[in-house]
């Protein structure tokens, strides 16, 4: 168990909860979600049947993983572009350094995880390159200096007052700015960015097989633009994104957008296939595409584990995760935060240092029941709970105290020895100083459960 880890996520809980405006901020922009999905959601009219199709479709991609990407090498090569794979993010930092111009250049991003995961930004600013998020969401929290704190909603955790105030201060604008004029500032800065990117370097939403193309949806238009204005485009992309065909789209497209924003269908859904031929008048000359494994084998070789990567990173589970709503992305010290990312991030990790994510649920299923591919993320969130214990994951004073529990759970006699309050007076003085510390206290039930379900069914 890595203790700083711990130590510094139950530090972020405490003051997590205790920003009163940070909470009201979750409550009301997870709340707003959940409106727009509710409405975005009728689009379906068997939304179960939906799910069972992008389960089947995204199980048979992984279970063939070999096969389609292979074709999809074969397809974007054909196309004119060039594949790369990489298996760790040193490798992928490793060809970019090949594939970037020598001197230091512009480049522009459009929102991606991958690159979160090889932490492009961090190297190419440190070499000298101006690097640009150019999705609205992610330029703010890189301005203020932070991460995203949503796959899909970068700044989920701040209100427009405090992007405005921050604007402000940095830029100049009016402070009382509504979200449209913050919008139209971003976009006039932006576009000179554009124009003079020697780079843009985009993630992928889908690697399609069978024409060898990569699909991006945006809502914005400043995907577009990192896309076609640049010469060189560079597309990094988890190996798990590859679907079989285009005719899958039809279906992905608009579960991802209901499950991500509660939209029926993303304003701006691209199709690229490659660099720009001679007759087109857009489009980069030169189009690579860097596949990356970074220990998502792990999770393919597990197979307990390996319908997590059918994860189409909507994000939606995130959006109702009671911890996460309470807690944000930020809490979780990894790329990837909420259900998903507490179930796949500690095999993503070189090391064992965030198996307690897996801990930070309540195992209430809400994740399960939003999830558009069908991953059961509770139950693999238990799933991973059983490896730390095997692993030794847990700290060691937890792990003695919980066996202590166990066995005497075990007997009836043990169990029914005190009484309710005798028990809460102990539970409060043994577990002061570890579970009580992050955690509420337990409250002992007055009767058995037998004596409740009893009385419940007398009357």
């Amino acid at each position: 168990m890595n203790s700083a880890s711990l130590k510094s996520f139950n530090q972020n809980i405490s003051e997590k909860l205790t920003d009163d405006s940070l909470q009201l901020i979750m409550h009301k922009n997870t709340n707003t979600y959940n409106q727009k999905y509710s409405i975005g959601v009728k689009q379906f009219d068997d939304l179960k049947a939906c799910k069972e199709r992008i389960s089947f479709l995204k199980t048979k991609s992984i279970n063939n993983l070999d096969k389609y990407l292979l074709e999809f090498e074969s397809k974007f090569i054909r196309n004119g572009g060039a594949v790369y794979w990489a298996d760790t993010a040193d490798d992928v930092i490793r060809i970019l350094l090949e594939l970037l111009p020598a001197d230091r250049s512009l480049i522009v991003k459009s929102k991606s995880m991958a690159t979160e995961e090889v932490d492009f930004n961090l190297h190419f600013q440190e070499r000298g390159d101006e690097v640009i998020e150019t999705d609205l969401g992610e330029f703010i929290v890189q301005q203020m200096g932070q991460k995203p704190s949503h796959i899909t909603a970068p700044a989920l955790h701040l209100s427009r007052e405090q992007i405005a105030s921050f604007l402000s201060t940095r830029f100049g604008i009016d402070s009382q700015s509504t979200a449209e004029e913050i919008t139209a500032f971003v976009r006039k800065l932006l576009r000179t960015k554009f124009f003079t990117a020697s780079v843009g370097v985009s993630g992928a939403n889908f690697l399609v097989a069978d024409t060898g193309s990569v699909a991006i949806t945006e809502n914005e238009g400043n995907a577009s633009l990192v896309t076609a204005w640049p010469q060189k485009h560079v597309v990094i992309a988890g190996i798990e994104k590859v679907i079989p065909s285009i005719k899958d789209l039809y279906l992905l497209w608009p579960m991802l957008a209901t499950h991500a924003t509660g939209q029926r269908l993303s304003a701006y859904n691209h199709i690229i296939s490659g660099p720009a031929r001679s007759a087109e008048l857009d489009g980069p000359s030169e189009m690579y595409v860097i596949l990356i494994n970074n220990n998502r084998h792990r999770l393919l070789d597990d197979i307990g584990l390996r319908q997590s990567l059918n994860c189409i990173r909507c994000g939606a589970c995130a959006s109702v995760c009671p911890v996460f709503r309470r807690l944000t992305g930020h809490s979780y010290h990894s790329v990837y935060s909420g259900p998903i990312g507490s179930v796949i991030t500690p095999h993503l990790q070189p090391d064992n240092s965030l198996f307690h994510l897996s801990f930070a649920s309540t195992l209430c299923g809400a994740c399960t029941s939003q999830c558009p591919s069908n991953i059961p993320l509770h139950e693999l969130l238990l799933y991973n709970r059983s490896i730390a214990v095997v692993q030794k994951e847990i700290p060691a004073r937890e792990a003695r105290i919980v066996k202590m529990l166990l066995k005497r759970l075990r007997s009836r006699k043990n169990m029914d020895f005190w009484g309710p309050k005798i028990k809460n007076i102990a539970f409060k003085i043994v577990m002061r100083k570890s579970w009580l510390r992050h955690r509420s206290a337990v409250n002992f039930s007055s009767q058995s459960f037998n004596k409740e379900m009893t009385a419940k069914t007398e009357k």
